[in-house]
């Protein structure tokens, strides 16, 4: 994203900085008044000056994590920080419930626009911080919930809360796949850094392994879930960055 090597004083290593809510709100509605129908990826996956790349990380990540996708033969999703609808389109005609949450009012439309077409779909313009099952039309109960590139843009105070809000709503049965960007050493905060290759401001938390598995044992392990998988995302020749990497996590609870 063009902020790797810079002197920047908002590229602040090791230690916890606060992000603003508000500029990251922002930052999304500026990628959905990008949106390019000839590449709808790159609005939600970036890598504005390389679309191909972005097509390619899409079909990697959407077949490592195809294992993990289906607990019932038609399983009710949540998709939080849903964005264009990604990953909708993988549960098109299977899913007997899906139903995509982000902040942006632009993405969510686009979203909406995209799957029109299809029963049992549901989108919403809703936070993370705000996504429990009394705010979902239907309230919670999901088989599978999927958390993607999400928690780098929420704070220390309110991460433990958003992870509750994805544990009130799964089902009994239930399994859990986040996917986020690492840190590799040790936590990177980009505070509104200018981006070249998004011509945009840019905030996000990139936490290391250590500490989002701490988070997510204190949650969910701690209340019954257990790993089923973690690892790194993307193969050298799809991870083009130095300091950060993509991991995905899966939970599960029987």
């Amino acid at each position: 994203m063009g902020y790797e090597g810079s002197m920047d004083p908002k590229r602040v290593l090791g230690r916890p900085v606060k992000i603003d809510d508000s500029e990251v709100a922002r930052f999304f509605e500026e990628r959905g008044e990008k949106f390019d129908e000839r590449h709808p990826l790159v609005s939600v996956l970036y890598q504005d000056s390389n679309p191909e790349l972005t097509e390619r990380r899409d079909a990697h990540e959407k077949q490592v994590l195809a294992p993990y996708l289906i607990l019932e033969a038609t399983p009710r999703v949540l998709d939080v920080g849903c964005g264009i609808g990604r990953w909708a389109d993988a549960f098109k005609g299977q899913a007997a419930r899906y139903h995509g949450v982000d902040l942006s009012t632009k993405l969510i439309e686009i979203a909406r626009n995209r799957l029109q077409g299809e029963t049992n779909f549901g989108f919403q313009v809703l936070r993370a911080q705000d996504c429990r099952p009394e705010n979902i039309p239907g309230g919670g109960g999901f088989d599978l919930v999927i958390v993607a590139g999400v928690l780098i843009y929420i704070n220390d105070r309110d991460l433990l809360e958003v992870l509750e809000n994805v544990k009130a709503c799964c089902a009994p049965k239930s399994r859990i796949i986040f996917r986020e960007p690492i840190g590799l050493e040790g936590r990177l905060t980009l505070d509104s850094i200018w981006s070249e290759e998004m011509k945009q401001n840019y905030s996000a938390i990139y936490r290391s392994e250590t500490e989002l598995v701490e988070a997510f044992e204190k949650v969910f392990v701690a209340d019954g879930f257990r790993w089923t998988k973690k690892d790194r995302l993307f193969p050298p020749e799809l991870a083009n960055r130095k300091e950060t990497t993509q991991f995905f996590f899966v939970l599960e609870r029987e």
